[in-house]
């Protein structure tokens, strides 16, 4: 498990600085916004990130403590503050997620060469980063045999939505699930 914790606390600090450089680009636009509309859309996906950089500050740390344990037995669903390791893991693979398609979203706005190719390399990177998450994930849900059964698995069933299947700088083609399966995080937008 020593492993993946150094995997997901590069991963996670990897994108708290990512998203300060996306609120950061986000923030004048929302300031000097042409419309209601415009200010509210962007100010929607700030709030996002914003609620997100509050749980990765309480994630790194988990991840760094966890990082520091020697007993193979604290890794165990019987431990409850191993328990809400995996459970902030899991939410943040859908943070990850929903990173990548607010930087999809940016995409079609900011056009010019320096915030495109920004967004542009950002989005590269959380894109790795969510299918390596989502892969490890897998993996260590399946070996603490947790019964635990990912809510936003349907993202993924047929296709990779956020796999791009066009040219970056003109957008970004997007399969949407077969059938939706209730309310989830993020489904309420």
């Amino acid at each position: 498990m020593q492993e993946e914790l150094k995997i997901f606390y590069h991963i996670f600090t990897t994108t708290k600085d990512a998203i300060e450089k996306f609120m950061n680009m986000l923030e004048p636009v929302i300031q000097n916004a042409e419309d209601e509309h415009e200010r509210l859309y962007y100010h929607h996906i700030y709030e996002e990130e914003e609620q997100r950089l509050s749980r990765l500050v309480v994630l790194i740390p988990l991840i760094s403590k966890f990082q520091q344990v020697k007993d193979e037995k604290d890794f165990s669903p019987t431990n409850n503050e191993f328990n809400r390791l995996l459970q902030e893991l899991n939410l943040e693979k859908f943070g990850l997620h929903n990173f990548v398609e607010h930087l999809d979203l940016a995409l079609f706005r900011f056009t010019d060469a320096e915030r495109s190719s920004l967004l542009n390399s950002l989005r590269e990177v959380s894109y790795k980063d969510y299918q390596q998450v989502k892969q490890m994930l897998i993996e260590i849900n399946s070996r603490f045999d947790t019964n635990y059964v990912d809510p936003h698995a349907y993202h993924d069933e047929d296709h990779d939505h956020l796999d791009r299947t066009s040219d970056p700088t003109v957008g970004t083609h997007f399969t949407s699930p077969k059938q939706k399966k209730g309310f989830t995080v993020g489904s309420l937008i």
